[in-house]
C-alpha cells in the first residue's frame, strides 16, 4: 500500500492502531462492503462532470454531476466517491467541507475496464451542521496519510487533484461552471523573452485575404482591448478533456478582430492574457465568424471586422506574450479605450448603454444563484451577488449585479471600503424601477489591490474619483457600510399586470405547487414566484432576539399564557390572552414608546426601573390597543370550541380578563415547545420554532389574526412553515473592517475545500443594519388547502441597504399599504441618515383589519440559505381588484 509520507501498513504504528478510519478501509479488502459507523471531518467536496446518466423509463437526464469527498479522522485520510443517492445533500449543502459525518456504508468499486483500479464509494452517511474539531488538532491536512488500496493511480490521482472517475481529467468550480477550479489552470506569471521576426508579421486587415484564398496566415502582432469570461460547454456524452471557450479582441494600428481560444489552450493560457497584453500569434485557423454572441462595446475609430475569428487550437497554435519592456513605439499597437461615466451621468443614458465605472463600495451582498436556463442539460447555474458603489457625483449609488466573470479571486474579495472598478457593465432601465448595471460576458473586475499597471488609471474620470477618494474620512464612510443580508433587485413593480400568454409574462403559482418549487431549490438559488390567497395572521417579532429577556421572563410567560390553538403538524400557534400578559409582563416588541427612544439600537435593556415606569405608564393604552386586533381572535375561538370545553374565562369582562392573564393555565402546551426535528436532508420542518428558541418560548411580540376565517380551516389545510423564522443570514449587518475576512465568508458561498484558519473568530456578533424586527404572515390559499408563512421586512431607514432601490410612494403608514409598497412613510433621507417615523407594531396592526377578506397576490422572493434554511420573504402585496389583465381580442 501507497502512502504520502513514510507510514506503511506493515510497520506497526500508534496511528493506524487507533485510526477507525483504517480499520474499516481494511476490511474492504475483504468484504467489499462495510457498514461500520465511521466519525470523520470533510476536507473537501469536489464537482466535475460524470458520464451519461439517462433514466430508461422517462429518457430524462438524472444527474450530470459527480462529486468526490475527501474525509479523514485526524490520522489518515482518503478519497471517495458519493453516491448518487446522496448528491442532493451537496445541492442543498447540507454535505459540505468542514463538517463532522458518519459514514454508515462505504463500498470499493472496481474499474473492469481498466486493471488494477479502483476507488471507494460512500453510499449512506449523516450529517451534522457544525464545524468539525478534527481541524484543531489537525494543522496541515496535506500531511495526513492517505489511503490507497494498493493502487499508484489513486495515490497520484490526489496529489494531482483530478477526479476518480477515470474519463474526466478536472474539477469544475463547485457552484457554478465559467469559475476555473484547480491546479490544472495555469497561473499567471511574469512572461519570458521571446524571440520574432517583425519582417513576417502580417496586419488585421489583411488576414482575412489570406482566409479567402485559402493560404496559410502570417504571424501576427497585437494587444488585447477586451477579454470574456470562460464558457463551459461539457457534455455528458462528450469526453473532451478540456470543454472551454473564450473570446478576446485582439487589435493592431489597422484593425480588430476577435480571437478564440479552445479546449487546452483555455486552460494554458486563460490567466495569463489580460486586457492590454500584447501578444505574439503564429500557426492560428481562420474561421467564420460565429455571430450569435455578445460583443464588447468598442470605444474607437479602428475597423472591427465580423467575418472572420482567429481560432487557437491546442494541436497547431503557438502563443507567446511580450514582455512590457520589449513593447516598441513604432509597432503603433492602439491603447485600451474605456466608456468611463460617473453615476450622475448614467440617468440620461439609454436601456442596454455600455459603460465603465468606478466607486467607493458601500454594500456588498451575499452570493446567489439562479438557473442559466430551465431544462439545460447540464444543469448550470449563474453566481451573482448586488454591490452599492457611490463615486460622489451624486446621493444615490451606483447599483451594480455583478456576475461571476472567471475572476473567482476577484469576485469573492469584494467588500465595503474597496475601489472598484467595473467595465463593459450594462445599463437597466425598468418602468417604476432605479437604474442600475448588470455585468456582461466581457466585463472585468478589479477592486483595491490589483489596480496596478491597469491602463485605465490614466482615463479623467478615474482621476478625479481617486481625489474625492482622499477628501472623505473613513469613519464617516464606514458608517454608510453594511454587507449581507436579503436584497433582491429590482423592486417588484408598483402595478401588476398579469399576461394571457402562459409562457411569457408573470404568472401565479398554485400554493399546492410552492411546496415543491421550494424543494427543488438548492443552496442560495434564488427564485421569484406569485401565490394568490389571503392572509389570514400577522405576528411581530423582534430582532435581534434577546436572551435577557427570555431568561428572566420565561417562567412569567408561561404563567402568563392564555388559550392557544395549535393546527395539528404544522407548526403555527394561534394566542390569544397570552398577548395581553406579555404586553404586560415584558414590554417587549408591544413597548412603544421604550421602542420610539432607542429604535436604532441592537438591544434594549429591561432592567431600569426608569423604563418599568414607562412601561406601566402606558400600558392602558397597549391593553387598549391589543384588544382591538386579539379580541376578534378570540370571540372565533369561542365560536371554534368544542362543546365539552368549558367557557369560563372567555366570555368574561375586561376586568375578568385582566385578572385571568396572569393566571396559571392548566391547558396543554403548544406543540411548538415539545416538538423535535432531526438534522435530516429534507428539512422542511427545521425552520418552525424549536424548543429553547427565543421564539418558541415567548411568542409573537404582538399577533394579529383574522376573525372570518374558521380556526378548522387552518388545522385542516397543509402549512409550509418554511418562512416564518428570520434567519441571521437575511439581515444586513454594520461592517467592520477588522472582521472583514469572517463577513466575506458568510457571503460567499462554502468553499469546497476547508482549512484551519476559516474557523470563525470567537466574536462574530455584528449588529444589524437597519433591524428591530419582523412581521412573519400567514397566507391562506384560496381553498384553504395549504398555508405558508413568508417574512415581511419593511424598508424604513437610510442605512438598510434596500432603501437606495426602493420605488418609494406615500401612504398613511397602515398595515395594507405597507404591504403593497414594501416600506414606511414618509421615506428616510438617504443624503441626511435620516429614518422614516415608524409606527410601533402594535400601532400597525390595529389597522389590520383591512386585511379581513382581501384576495391578494404575493410576490415571495424564496432562497435556499443552506443547510436546510429556507427563507421565504414577502416583497410586495398587490390586491386582486388592482390587477390588470389584458383582455383577449374579441372575434370578429
Amino acid at each position: 500500500m501507497e502512502l504520502t509520507g513514510q507510514t506503511s501498513l506493515s510497520e506497526p504504528n500508534v496511528a493506524a492502531e487507533s485510526s477507525a478510519l483504517l480499520l474499516a478501509l481494511g476490511q474492504l479488502k475483504s468484504s467489499r462492503i462495510t457498514r461500520q459507523k465511521i466519525n470523520v471531518a470533510v476536507i473537501s467536496v469536489e464537482r466535475y462532470l460524470g458520464q451519461s446518466n439517462v433514466d430508461a423509463k422517462t429518457d430524462i437526464w438524472t444527474d450530470c454531476y459527480s462529486y468526490d469527498l475527501i474525509v479523514t479522522d485526524g490520522l489518515w485520510q482518503v478519497k471517495c466517491k458519493l453516491s448518487t443517492g446522496l448528491h442532493n445533500l451537496v445541492n442543498r449543502n447540507i454535505l459540505r467541507s468542514g463538517i463532522d459525518i458518519r459514514v454508515l456504508e462505504l463500498a470499493i468499486v472496481y474499474d473492469e475496464r481498466r486493471l488494477g483500479q479502483s476507488f471507494v464509494r460512500i453510499e449512506d452517511l449523516e450529517c451534522t451542521s457544525k464545524v468539525s474539531e478534527v481541524f484543531r488538532s489537525v494543522k496541515d491536512v496535506d500531511g495526513l496519510s492517505v489511503w490507497t488500496n494498493n493502487d499508484a493511480r489513486t495515490l497520484s490521482i490526489i496529489q494531482m487533484n483530478t477526479p476518480l472517475d477515470a474519463g474526466r481529467k478536472h474539477y469544475l468550480s463547485l457552484w457554478n461552471n465559467e469559475d476555473p477550479y484547480g491546479t490544472v489552470w495555469t497561473p499567471n506569471r511574469p512572461p519570458a523573452d521571446v524571440l520574432f521576426d517583425l519582417s513576417r508579421i502580417c496586419m488585421v486587415a489583411d488576414v482575412e485575404s489570406f482566409y479567402v484564398r485559402g493560404r496559410p496566415s502570417p504571424p501576427l502582432l497585437v494587444r488585447v482591448m477586451h477579454k470574456s469570461r470562460l464558457r463551459y460547454y461539457g457534455k455528458p456524452t462528450k469526453n473532451i478533456d478540456f470543454p472551454y471557450q473564450a473570446y478576446f479582441e485582439v487589435a493592431d494600428q489597422t484593425g480588430i478582430m476577435s480571437m478564440v481560444l479552445w479546449n487546452d489552450v483555455c486552460v494554458e493560457w486563460y490567466h495569463r492574457l489580460h486586457v492590454g497584453t500584447e501578444i505574439y500569434l503564429s500557426r492560428y485557423t481562420l474561421k467564420k465568424a460565429y455571430q450569435q454572441r455578445s460583443r464588447p462595446q468598442i470605444n474607437n475609430s479602428l475597423m472591427v471586422f465580423h467575418s472572420t475569428e482567429i481560432s487557437l487550437n491546442p494541436e497547431s497554435a503557438v502563443l507567446a506574450v511580450i514582455p512590457p519592456r520589449k513593447v516598441q513605439p513604432q509597432w503603433c499597437l492602439p491603447e485600451v479605450s474605456y466608456l468611463f461615466h460617473n453615476r450622475s451621468e448614467i440617468e440620461t443614458l439609454a436601456h442596454n448603454a455600455v459603460v465603465d465605472v468606478v466607486g467607493l463600495v458601500t454594500f456588498v451582498g451575499r452570493v446567489e444563484r439562479v438557473r442559466s436556463r430551465a431544462n439545460a442539460v447540464p444543469e448550470r447555474f449563474w453566481t451573482y451577488r448586488w454591490v452599492h458603489a457611490i463615486d460622489g457625483t451624486s446621493d444615490s449609488p451606483l447599483i451594480l449585479e455583478i456576475f461571476s466573470n472567471s475572476q473567482p479571486d476577484m469576485f469573492n474579495s469584494i467588500h465595503p471600503m474597496t475601489l472598484l472598478v467595473c467595465t463593459q457593465m450594462r445599463v437597466c432601465c425598468e418602468s417604476g424601477t432605479h437604474r442600475y448595471l448588470t455585468s456582461s460576458a466581457e466585463t472585468q473586475i478589479f477592486n483595491t489591490g490589483y489596480h496596478k499597471n491597469q491602463p485605465y488609471q490614466l482615463q479623467p474620470k478615474v482621476k478625479a474619483f481617486i481625489q474625492w477618494v482622499k477628501t472623505q474620512r473613513d469613519r464617516d464612510m464606514l458608517s454608510r457600510c453594511a454587507v449581507g443580508g436579503q436584497y433582491c433587485h429590482p423592486c417588484p413593480q408598483p402595478t401588476l399586470t398579469l399576461s394571457t400568454d402562459q409562457s411569457s409574462g408573470p404568472q401565479i403559482l398554485a400554493l399546492e405547487d410552492l411546496k415543491g418549487e421550494l424543494e427543488s431549490l438548492q443552496y442560495r438559488e434564488h427564485k421569484r414566484v406569485l401565490i394568490q390567497g389571503h392572509i389570514v395572521a400577522v405576528k411581530y417579532y423582534t430582532w435581534p432576539n434577546r436572551p435577557t429577556e427570555h431568561t428572566q421572563n420565561a417562567p412569567q410567560q408561561q404563567q402568563q399564557g392564555g388559550t392557544v390553538e395549535s393546527v395539528a403538524s404544522t407548526g403555527l400557534s394561534v394566542s390569544t390572552e397570552r398577548q395581553a400578559g406579555e404586553s404586560e409582563g415584558q414590554g417587549t416588541g408591544g413597548d412603544s414608546e421604550g421602542q420610539g427612544t432607542d429604535r436604532d439600537s441592537p438591544a434594549v435593556s429591561n432592567s431600569s426601573s426608569t423604563a418599568s415606569r414607562k412601561r406601566r405608564k402606558a400600558l392602558p393604552l397597549k391593553r387598549k390597543m391589543k384588544r382591538h386586533y386579539i379580541t376578534r381572535a378570540k370571540a372565533q375561538s369561542q365560536r371554534e370550541r368544542p362543546m365539552d370545553e368549558p367557557a369560563g374565562h372567555e366570555g368574561g369582562s375586561e376586568e375578568q380578563e385582566e385578572e385571568e392573564e396572569g393566571a396559571p393555565q392548566q391547558e396543554e402546551q403548544p406543540s411548538d415547545h415539545t416538538s423535535q426535528s432531526a438534522a435530516t436532508a429534507d428539512s422542511s420542518s427545521r425552520n418552525s420554532p424549536q424548543p429553547g428558541t427565543e421564539q418558541s418560548v415567548r411568542g409573537p411580540d404582538a399577533l394579529w389574526e383574522s376573525s372570518l376565517i374558521p380556526a378548522s380551516a387552518l388545522r385542516s389545510s397543509e402549512h409550509l412553515g418554511l418562512g416564518g423564522e428570520l434567519h441571521q443570514e437575511s439581515v444586513a449587518e454594520c461592517f467592520c473592517f477588522d472582521d472583514k475576512d469572517f463577513h466575506l465568508r458568510r457571503v460567499n458561498l462554502h468553499p469546497p475545500r476547508w482549512w484551519p484558519e476559516l474557523f470563525p473568530p470567537e466574536h462574530t456578533s455584528h449588529p444589524p443594519a437597519a433591524c428591530d424586527g419582523h412581521y412573519t404572515l400567514t397566507i391562506l390559499g384560496l381553498n384553504q388547502q395549504v398555508a405558508v408563512e413568508a417574512l415581511f421586512l419593511p424598508v424604513w431607514s437610510s442605512k438598510d441597504p434596500r432603501a437606495a432601490s426602493m420605488s418609494w410612494s406615500h401612504h398613511d403608514n397602515s398595515f395594507l399599504p405597507c404591504l403593497t409598497s414594501g416600506h414606511f412613510c414618509p421615506p428616510p433621507n438617504i443624503a441626511g441618515a435620516t429614518d422614516s417615523l415608524r409606527p410601533s407594531p402594535e400601532e400597525l396592526l390595529c389597522s389590520a383589519a383591512a386585511l379581513e377578506q382581501e384576495h391578494v397576490v404575493c410576490v415571495l422572493d424564496l432562497c435556499l440559505l443552506g443547510d436546510g434554511k429556507a427563507e421565504v420573504v414577502c416583497s410586495r402585496v398587490y390586491r386582486a381588484s388592482d390587477i390588470t389583465t389584458p383582455q383577449p381580442n374579441a372575434p370578429q
